[in-house]
């Protein structure tokens, strides 16, 4: 069950779906467009369900589609579906996969924090098991439910792996700086701004790009600043942009784990990031600030040595998060006959 027809999570979803192990079957309860599934589903052989709108009318929703379809498991993903998926006991184990929690959210308030806080620490108790993408997102739900069953699950890119890396855009190619992601503030497109701003002190010509789409103010003031905001593409056309891009810059202030890092490694583009909790052991280059990160572009561009520490980082992240490892994730995460059951 996903609550979102467009960025990341429906991505992460889809690719579960299409590299889960043969003897799952899945069912997607997710909101229709225009009476039918989003595109994003497009091509999945999946049954699908109307998750419909609005906060009661998606809680009954969650409720009859469980009585029809009598499912072994639900997997809600990402905070909406997580509190429609919990609002009431169902009757099938409930896995729930934060895909990043809100009260780890540095740019809201200490009090919203701690209601997001309280709200998931309750429905913790109607939770079987958590999916979680990094060590930091198990110890947020280690706080709160010392006794959670958790169990790591790997992303996977959603573009196709290129056989050799990037070249940084060439020497004679003014170089593309990109980010992929929701105009959101939880990418943080300030941070992004603040990085082209230090990038314009450090290389005489360079052009930024936003690999997506969002909330309308925010996009303007990114364009009003010279970044250039392709609006949402599908596969191809991120992996497009993506490939022509010498370094790919990552700015969200907390995460789950972007799925956007992977598709950056997938396609061979060097990754400098800003340091988050989320990315702590994962290899990348990261700073802790937007000049940080400018510094660490700008040794990736201009420095052979930085460039092969990145496309090393690549290398090693895609080792860890590929098809094989998700296909044990998704057995531990739905396996009914555990001790846990």
């Amino acid at each position: 069950m996903v609550d979102r027809v467009d960025g990341g999570v429906p991505k992460a979803v889809r690719s579960y779906i299409e590299n889960s192990p043969e003897e799952f079957t899945h069912l997607v309860l997710s909101p229709f467009l225009k009476g039918s599934p989003a595109t994003v589903w497009h091509g999945l052989n999946v049954e699908h369900h109307d998750l419909g709108t609005g906060l009661f009318n998606r809680i009954a929703a969650v409720g009859a589609t469980v009585k029809l379809v009598t499912p072994g498991v639900v997997h809600a993903h990402s905070s909406f579906s997580g509190l429609y998926a919990r609002a009431r006991r169902l009757a099938a184990p409930v896995v729930y996969e934060p895909h990043c929690f809100k009260h780890d959210d540095p740019h809201t308030s200490a009090v919203q924090r701690r209601v997001y806080r309280g709200v998931e620490k309750i429905l913790a108790h109607r939770t079987w098991k958590f999916g979680t993408l990094t060590p930091h997102e198990e110890r947020l739900v280690r706080a709160l439910s010392p006794s959670a069953t958790c169990v790591p699950i790997p992303n996977l890119p959603t573009v196709a792996t290129r056989s050799a890396p990037g070249d940084a855009g060439g020497q004679d190619m003014v170089p593309v700086i990109s980010m992929v992601g929701r105009i959101a503030r939880q990418k943080d497109p300030d941070f992004f701004r603040d990085v082209a701003t230090a990038l314009g002190d450090r290389i005489p010509s360079v052009r930024l790009q936003w690999i997506g789409d969002g909330e309308p103010q925010l996009r303007k003031e990114l364009e009003q600043a010279g970044i250039e905001v392709t609006g949402w593409l599908d596969a191809s056309g991120v992996a497009e942009s993506l490939a022509s891009s010498a370094v790919y810059v990552h700015t969200a202030a907390y995460e789950g784990f972007p799925l956007s890092i992977l598709d950056a490694a997938a396609q061979g583009v060097p990754i400098a990031a800003r340091t988050i909790s989320a990315l702590e052991g994962s290899g990348l280059l990261q700073a802790a600030d937007p000049i940080g990160v400018a510094e660490l572009v700008a040794a990736i561009l201009n420095d052979a040595e930085t460039r092969a520490l990145a496309q090393a980082a690549n290398r090693a992240l895609l080792a860890r998060m590929n098809r094989s490892t998700l296909h044990t994730a998704l057995r531990d995460l739905y396996d009914l006959k555990g001790p846990d059951r």
